[in-house]
């Protein structure tokens, strides 16, 4: 038949009508665009995105996580797989199991569909592959027990040939099935024989009469397993010896299997290079004897069981039964071993914390049953007593050091934690720019008119219109007013006639026009550690007071009060994310008084404030707010109907216009700085300096740095050198070293052995 059609490399976009972290629905949202060094990014960060060949998983182990439905969707998306499943059960089942990770995880778009099976399978989700791989669609099914009786399809598996079951060992939630040709194997007792091997399992193990053959069913890492198991087994058993090797499982019930296993295997690769020689173990006090067999042994660790399986020949298998049986005791008094531990980067009290909280975790985890899975700082796996789980951490803070006791299996794991997280966070300096502009432009027309009739004696009259611009008063103490006094406040023009034997002042007109331009820029600047968080605040404080009146007189006191502030106050925390942008958290408040103060009457104050959380890429100035005001107001008094007559109604009226503009911006530029010899500090700062000295002249800046430049006025390149910085040494230490100088430890101690490079360098 023809070829099925090539699909276009996946999209991640979020489909129509999935859920997202928080629960509500989405539609045409894109969790995972792909985003370059360059690119400004706003908003949360994405739960997926692209980069390169990978994915990127984003999750927050205590806020916002995502659901089994959400991935199966994205899954969908990604790899072009069809998924199906129950509405009534498996549905509610996938949208109630939430994904929660420690940390960013890195997934290689290959290997996406292997990573989604293993979350599948955490959360008791199987996998079903049905139809033709161009028509396949994927079913998912819950394998609890009690649902799997009631799932649509129950013994549909993928056959794989023997030779390709390597290529499943990762899908953890695939049913498969292969059949094994084992000639040198008695196929009919294979299922008693592998029974304890992994009880309460669904795995199915058939043999196929008359053909030496078995057909095995199951989850994919089990098939595979067993499959590995029985065709090395059967090897074995085709040896020339004549003698057919054994298969045991040993439980054990003290020790932990993989560190009996470690011995265990020591042992028998000595006694392989050592053919003709018979030799003495004394492993911690137990002593035991593997005698020299035909065939060579085999140990594996299973431990969820905390047992060992076992292949060896009848001779090497008692002996092998024996030495376990010598080292899996109960030890009375645990070897109990102390450390200090001097830190590079983090504070010991910080760090004491964080690992105290994640011992108690992590045993309360072991207590519920789940100590098998060791899986680097995980509990020890069962058989281990109590004594040999605990571990005390102590803070030295003098010497930010941690005193830590503990046996040596579980100082190995804390050991690691340790060396995790004691790496030096980046700096980002952040320079910020607060740009004001306002203006304001005032317009003041306004005409009074008054006139009367002062017979002396008899019947007279008067009439004036009055806006504000002047008062009246009586100048020969008649009850008459017969004077207008303009205004003390007035300003502009002020103008008028004159009557003096009548009435002063019967006109009067004032024109005012004003206009007003502020510029202010505020460039505050700080320099922080990524994740952590920084306060920048400039004020002015006007003080105030009180006046109390006191007495019969009404004598006042005035006395202090207290301070009214007004400046910027900047909070700010930055994140940088794995694409290598920010996340900046931002508060920012700026306060100014406007005009003078009136007695014990501050002037009054204007506040505008900033909280955001944004994404900027490194190294640009980006714009994150901003405020517009613009504001007219129009005011007119006149006198009714007069006031509205076309040019003559400006006699009768005052008209005041005033137009008031403010235009605010704030920007932001972050600059990462990741060289570990502060190289990129050094060089930014010296820049600073040479601003600086542009400004307040070099000999202050030498106050402040006595080695910048010189004072002959020459120009002074060192300020481009890398500076001199040696980092403290990091790691174990003796205790009379502690509070050591640096360069002084380095004499007294051995250079460091060369190690492997560990998994975070190699990517």
């Amino acid at each position: 038949g023809n070829p099925a059609p090539q699909r276009p490399p996946p999209t991640i976009t979020l489909p129509s009508g999935a859920t997202s972290a928080n629960g509500t629905t989405q539609g045409g949202a894109n969790p995972a665009a792909s985003t370059s060094g360059g690119s400004s990014v706003q908003g949360s960060i994405p739960k997926i995105q692209e980069s390169g060949d990978f994915y990127i998983l984003n999750l927050d182990e205590e806020g916002d996580s995502i659901d089994l439905l959400w991935l199966t969707k994205m899954c969908q998306v990604a790899t072009g797989k069809n998924f199906n499943f129950d509405d009534q059960v498996v549905k509610p089942a996938l949208t109630n199991a939430k994904v929660r990770m420690f940390g960013e995880k890195k997934i290689p778009k290959s290997e996406f569909y292997e990573f989604y099976q293993i979350l599948m399978f955490i959360h008791g989700f199987t996998i079903t592959k049905v139809g033709p791989d161009h028509l396949a669609v994927y079913l998912i099914q819950s394998a609890n027990p009690q649902q799997a009786a009631k799932n649509v399809i129950k013994d549909d598996a993928i056959y794989v040939l023997p030779d390709e079951l390597d290529r499943y060992a990762d899908q953890v939630a695939t049913q498969i099935m292969t059949v094994l040709h084992l000639p040198n194997t008695d196929v009919r007792t294979l299922g008693s024989s592998l029974r304890g091997l992994n009880p309460g399992s669904e795995q199915g193990i058939m043999p196929v009469a008359n053909t030496q053959s078995v057909v095995l069913r199951g989850l994919a890492p089990s098939v595979v397993a067993t499959a590995r198991i029985l065709k090395l087994v059967d090897e074995l058993a085709g040896n020339d010896t004549g003698i057919t090797p054994m298969f045991e499982v040993i439980k054990l019930e003290w020790a932990a299997a993989e560190d009996l296993s470690d011995i265990l295997e020591q042992l028998l690769e000595a006694r392989k290079r050592e053919a003709q020689t018979q030799r003495q173990a004394n492993p911690q006090g137990a002593t035991g004897q593997i005698n020299n067999g035909g065939g060579e042994s085999k140990i594996l660790t299973y431990s969820r069981t905390n047992s060992l399986l076992v292949m060896a020949l009848p001779e090497d298998m008692a002996a092998i039964k024996e030495l376990v049986a010598r080292l899996d005791v109960e030890v009375v008094e645990p070897e109990r071993t102390y450390h200090v531990y001097a830190l590079e980067h983090v504070q010991a009290k910080d760090l004491s914390e964080v690992l105290e909280d994640f011992i108690q975790g992590a045993s309360r985890v072991q207590t519920g049953g789940q100590g098998g899975n060791r899986a680097g700082a995980a509990p020890a796996a069962q058989g281990m007593t109590s004594r040999d789980n605990e571990v005390v951490v102590v803070p030295d803070e003098t010497t930010n050091s941690l005193l830590i006791a503990a046996s040596r299996r579980r100082y190995e794991e804390v050991l690691e934690l340790i060396q995790r997280l004691d790496r030096r966070q980046e700096q980002v300096l952040i320079e910020t720019a607060l740009i004001e502009l306002s203006g304001s432009d005032t317009l003041d027309i306004g005409v009074e008119l008054g006139g009367a009739d002062l017979p002396g004696s008899g019947t007279g009259s008067f009439g004036l219109t009055s806006f504000g611009l002047s008062t009246f008063s009586d100048s020969d103490g008649d009850g008459v007013f017969d004077q207008r006094i303009p205004n003390d406040t007035a300003r502009g023009i002020t103008a008028g006639l004159l009557d003096g034997n009548n009435f002063n002042l019967p006109a009067m007109i004032v024109a005012l026009k004003g206009r007003t331009d502020t510029n202010v820029l505020n460039i505050p600047s700080v320099l922080v550690t990524n994740n952590g968080s920084a306060t920048v605040k400039t004020l002015d404080e006007q003080p105030t007071t009180q006046i109390t009146a006191t007495g019969v007189g009404g004598q006042t006191q005035q006395n202090f009060n207290d301070y009214q502030k007004a400046g910027i106050t900047m909070e700010i925390s930055p994140s940088i994310s794995a694409s290598g942008y920010l996340r900046l958290q931002v508060s920012l408040e700026v306060a100014t008084f406007q005009g003078q103060a009136s007695g014990a009457i501050p002037p009054p104050r204007i506040t505008r404030t900033i909280n955001t959380q944004v994404n900027v890429p490194n190294g640009d100035t980006m714009v994150v707010g901003g405020i517009i005001v613009d504001n007219k107001v129009r005011q007119r008094s006149m006198v009714p109907w007069l006031g509205d007559i076309p040019l003559l109604g400006a006699l009768f009226r005052r008209d005041t216009d005033t137009d008031n503009r403010t235009t605010l911006y704030f920007f932001v530029t972050p600059h990462i700085l990741r060289d570990a010899n502060f190289a990129d500090l050094s060089e930014m700062s010296y820049k600073i300096k040479l601003a600086a000295a542009e400004r307040i002249e070099a000999e202050r800046v030498r106050m402040v740095d006595p080695s910048f430049g010189k004072s002959d006025g020459a120009v002074d390149l060192g300020g481009f050198d890398v500076p001199l910085f040696r980092s403290p040494k990091a790691g174990e230490t003796t205790p009379d070293m502690v509070g050591a100088d640096p360069v002084e430890r380095t004499k007294t101690e051995p250079p460091p052995a060369p190690t492997e490079p560990t998994q975070d360098n190699k990517q």
